[in-house]
């Protein structure tokens, strides 16, 4: 997975990306944009729905959330975009720069195994556009050797293995890791969490506390190019790179 590569394209495209900040977190993202002498245009908009409506009627190119509302922009998007559900998957580099995508990490998603293995085929879908021919490690709730400590655990594992069958069945490389996240984080290009509160909770400790860095969760089912972002952020400048690179790749 080239994401330097598409970092780049972003920046030196002339793509219009709308974002929902404050005015000081709009003007830290131009000023970072300017200092990598990116191309890129930036329209800030105060409320999910504007922003939305925006990217819709195709007034701006890209869209990344910032900080605006989690709930609330997804409602919009859904509306907007007639979704029945809104797949995230997020874009990180580990502390050697070994990128790879986590999903699902919005902590309504990925509720059981029909979700996501929907999830990972989007994923496929959505990144293959790029040429990437992305490696899933399915992740589960113990050791395979853990079954017999508790309900839950069990049939976490059963379901790991399952949907590892049902990936590679559908044609993709997968593998079931049980908890050895270490292990899929190393070896596999998309990590698939037990569910979307685990995913959440990986994420924030992977960029928040253990130093990955984030760059955004592109909406991979839905034909417009839209990136979510924690909030946790100086600026943005590294998530709209990314929605630029994907406008020009894919949008």
């Amino acid at each position: 997975m080239d994401v330097p590569g598409l970092m780049s394209r972003g920046c030196s495209s002339e793509v219009i990306v709308g974002i929902g900040v404050p005015k000081p977190q709009f003007e830290a993202t131009a000023a970072r944009l300017s200092e990598r002498s990116c191309g890129t245009r930036l329209e800030r908009f105060d409320s999910p729905r504007d922003l939305v409506s925006a990217l819709r009627d195709g007034r701006i190119d890209a869209a990344v959330r910032g900080t605006l509302p989690s709930s609330e922009t997804l409602s919009e998007l859904k509306a907007a975009f007639a979704l029945r559900s809104v797949m995230r998957v997020a874009v990180l580099t580990d502390r050697m720069r070994r990128p790879f995508l986590l999903a699902p990490v919005g902590i309504d998603e990925g509720r059981d195994m029909s979700e996501r293995l929907k999830l990972a085929l989007a994923a496929s879908e959505f990144f293959g556009q790029l040429g990437w021919k992305l490696s899933v490690g399915v992740l589960s709730k113990g050791r395979t050797e853990d079954g017999d400590r508790g309900e839950d655990i069990r049939s976490s594992l059963d379901e790991g293995e399952e949907l590892a069958s049902q990936l590679v069945s559908a044609g993709s490389d997968a593998r079931h890791y049980a908890i050895l996240v270490e292990r899929a984080v190393a070896e596999r290009d998309l990590v698939l969490a037990p569910d979307g509160v685990t995913g959440n909770l990986m994420f924030r400790t992977l960029h928040l506390v253990g130093g990955c860095e984030a760059y955004g969760a592109p909406i991979v089912n839905m034909r417009r190019v839209f990136v979510d972002t924690t909030r946790a952020k100086a600026d943005f400048s590294d998530a709209v790179m990314l929605a630029a690179g994907l406008t020009q790749s894919i949008g």
